[in-house]
C-alpha cells in the first residue's frame, strides 16, 4: 500500500489483496461523496464482477439504503449472517445470503465503506469482521495520506502559480520603474542619467573594440525668448517637439535623451565624424522648416565630437560642448566640430 498513490489505485489494490492473497469470494470499496450524500462503488472483485480492472455497471447508493448505505451513515461495522432476514437489504440480481460491512473512518472523516458479500448463509464471524475492521483502518490512513498529499500538490502548484504571477508583475514593476527613473517625462525620450550610463558604456565598448564613436549636442537658439514671450506651456511643447523630430530621424543603434533643460544628446555608435555631421545638418535642416501648434519656429545650435583614442567621457564631452558654443558664438542655426587633439579609435 505504500507505492500507491491515488485512491482509485488504492481500492483496486485492496479489493485484489483480500480476493486473491487472503481468500474472500467477494470484496467491494466504495468511496464517500459529500456532495451528493451517496457512495460510489469503485472497485469490485467477487460475486458480482469477475473483472480486477475496471467494474461494468458501477453502483451508487445512497447514504442510509441498504447494508452498505446503513453502514456509511451509522458509520458502524455491520455483520449480517443472513440476509433473507434483514429488512434494510436491496436485494440485486445475484443473490447473496450474507455480508460484511465496515465503514472506512479516519478520526470522524469517513472516506468510504468496505464490503463483501457470500452466498452461504453465515458467510462470515467474529474473526472476519476483525480483519477487515484492520484493513479499514490501513485503508483510511493510505487515504488520509493520499489526501493530504493532494491537498499539498494542490497547495504548492497554488504558490508557484501566485509565485509566477508575483515574479511576473515585479518585473513589469520594475521595468516600468526603470522606465520611470530613465525617461524624461516631458519628452519620452532618455533623460540625463540614462545618458550618462549609455555613453559610458558606448565609449568602453567603441575603445575595447577600435570602433567609431561620435556624439551630438545641441539646444534650442533663443529658448528663453520662447518661454518669455509664450509662456511655460508653450516652451513645453516646443521641448517636447524637438525631441519627437530627433527620435524619429535617428537610427535605431543612435540613443538620444534630453541633456537638460532645453539641450539634447545624441549617442551615435560606430559613425564616423563625417556621418555625424550629416546627421547634424538633416536635423537642423527639420528643426529650422517645422512650426509648432503655437505658429512659432525655432532652431538649433549643434556641437559634435568624435572619440579620440584613449580620451575620457569627460574630455569628450567638454570638446562637444565648446563646439556648441562656438555655433552660437558664430551666429547659431549652425554646426560645429570639436577639436580633435590625436588618434581616433579607428583610423580612417
Amino acid at each position: 500500500m505504500v507505492s500507491v498513490i491515488n485512491a482509485r489505485d488504492l481500492a483496486w489494490f485492496v479489493t485484489r489483496q483480500i480476493v486473491g492473497s487472503l481468500g474472500y469470494d467477494d470484496c467491494v470499496i466504495y468511496f464517500f461523496r459529500d456532495q451528493g450524500k451517496c457512495l460510489n462503488q469503485v472497485a469490485a472483485i467477487g460475486v458480482k464482477n469477475s473483472g480486477n480492472d475496471e467494474i461494468r455497471n458501477p453502483l451508487t447508493i445512497q447514504i442510509g439504503v441498504g447494508v452498505t448505505g446503513q453502514v456509511a451513515l451509522t458509520k458502524k461495522t455491520m455483520l449480517v449472517l443472513d440476509l433473507r432476514l434483514h429488512r434494510n437489504y436491496v436485494r440485486d440480481i445475484e443473490q447473496v445470503l450474507s455480508e460484511l460491512c465496515v465503514p472506512i473512518m479516519f478520526g470522524d472523516r469517513l472516506y468510504g465503506v468496505l464490503d463483501s458479500e457470500s452466498k452461504l448463509v453465515g458467510g462470515f464471524d467474529q474473526e472476519d469482521r476483525e480483519i477487515f475492521e484492520t484493513v479499514s483502518r490501513l485503508i483510511a490512513s493510505k487515504l488520509a495520506l493520499i489526501e493530504q498529499t493532494e491537498l499539498n500538490n494542490e497547495y504548492a502548484t497554488e504558490l508557484e502559480q501566485k509565485v509566477a504571477v508575483r515574479t511576473r508583475e515585479l518585473k513589469i514593476a520594475n521595468e516600468k520603474l526603470e522606465w520611470l527613473v530613465s525617461v524624461d517625462s516631458l519628452t519620452g525620450i532618455f533623460n540625463r542619467r540614462r545618458l550618462d550610463e549609455t555613453l559610458e558604456i558606448e565609449v568602453e565598448r567603441s575603445s575595447r573594440y577600435g570602433e567609431s564613436l561620435s556624439i551630438i549636442l545641441f539646444d534650442i537658439d533663443h529658448f528663453k525668448t520662447v518661454n518669455d514671450t509664450w509662456g511655460h506651456q508653450v516652451g513645453d511643447e516646443v521641448i517636447a517637439g524637438v525631441a519627437r523630430i530627433a527620435k524619429e530621424l535617428t537610427r535605431k543603434s543612435d540613443v538620444v535623451g534630453r541633456w537638460g533643460g532645453e539641450e539634447f544628446l545624441i549617442i551615435a555608435p560606430q559613425t564616423k565624424l563625417a556621418g555625424a555631421e550629416a546627421f547634424a545638418e538633416k536635423l537642423r535642416g527639420a528643426l529650422e522648416d517645422v512650426r509648432f501648434p503655437s505658429g512659432i519656429g525655432i532652431t538649433a545650435s549643434f556641437g559634435i565630437a568624435r572619440l579620440q583614442y584613449n580620451e575620457p567621457v569627460t574630455l569628450l564631452l567638454n570638446r562637444a560642448d565648446q563646439a556648441l558654443y562656438r555655433a552660437k558664438r558664430l551666429g547659431r542655426n549652425h554646426i560645429e566640430t570639436g577639436a580633435e587633439f590625436g588618434y581616433s579609435c579607428k583610423e580612417e
